[in-house]
This record gives C-alpha cells, sequence and structure tokens, in this order.
C-alpha cells in the first residue's frame, strides 16, 4: 500500500520535529554539563585535563546555546512555514540541519583518529537518515498532493 500525501507530509513534519527536539535536547545537555563527557574526556590526555576545563566548557556552552537555538529554529520552521506548504521550507531545513550534523561527524571521526576516544560517526550517520527521510517524505508528498497540511489532498 502506499502512503498517502497527507501520510508522507505527516511523517515529513515528525521526522524535522524529532530532529528539532533532538537539537533542543542535545543543545540542553551541553550547556549544562558540570563535567566533561567520558567521550572527551578520553581525548584529552590526563595531564592536561585541568588546563582545558575553562575552554572545554565555554566551548560546550557555545555549543549547546547554539544548537538549543537551531532547534527552536527548525521547529518554528517545521510547524510554521513547512506545515503551511512555504516553498523551499524544507530544503532548508535539510540544509541547515546536515551542515551541523556532517561537521560533528566530521569533528567525530578525526578525534578517534587524533586521540583514540571513544567517539563516532554513526550516532550523526542516523540523524542525517532521519533528516533525508524528512526531506524525502516532503518531497514525495508535493509530487503527489498539495504541499500544505493544512490543505486537503
Amino acid at each position: 500500500m502506499r502512503p498517502s500525501p497527507s501520510q508522507l507530509r505527516l511523517a515529513s513534519l515528525g521526522l524535522f520535529g524529532v530532529l528539532g527536539v533532538f537539537m533542543v535536547a542535545f543543545g540542553a545537555l551541553y550547556a549544562s554539563v558540570q563535567s566533561m563527557l567520558p567521550f572527551h574526556a578520553a581525548a584529552v590526555p590526563a595531564h592536561a585535563l585541568g588546563d582545558v576545563r575553562p575552554l572545554y566548557f565555554a566551548l560546550m556552552k557555545l555549543i549547546g546555546g547554539a544548537s538549543a537555538g537551531l532547534g527552536l529554529l527548525g521547529l518554528y520552521v517545521t510547524f510554521g512555514p513547512l506545515r503551511r506548504g512555504a516553498p523551499g521550507a524544507a530544503t532548508a531545513l535539510f540544509a541547515t540541519y546536515a551542515v551541523p550534523i556532517v561537521m560533528a561527524a566530521i569533528v567525530a571521526e578525526h578525534l578517534a583518529a587524533a586521540t583514540g576516544a571513544p567517539t563516532s560517526w554513526h550516532i550523526m550517520g542516523v540523524l542525517m537518515a532521519i533528516n533525508a527521510a524528512a526531506l524525502g517524505a516532503h518531497a514525495l508528498a508535493r509530487r503527489t498532493g498539495h504541499p500544505s497540511l493544512l490543505a486537503p489532498s
């Protein structure tokens, strides 16, 4: 059975919504850490841990705030312009989420290669797959029906 345009639009909204919520939660975690996360600490030589702590917590707050803000903006676009069928909204969301996801994957792999830290691109791969599925569902819905979730199919 082939999904209807309404089901595809709902899938797109749901998947982009999941990414927005993830970005907000990820941001809140990073902005509020009180100690180094284990996979980050593993990348720092034991003798340097004390020296990197001020920079680490500053960067965590910066990354966390940016991620949370990006997630909130993504949720607004998802349940505002995208839901109303605004042209380009899904593509903009895809690109906006893809940039930090791809960069995080690259950083994780470089960190793992340079330090042996237990980081991996796999988590970012799952996020990117969700991002691509959301864009794909939106594109299929537009090809087979009206772009707005508010309008009848």
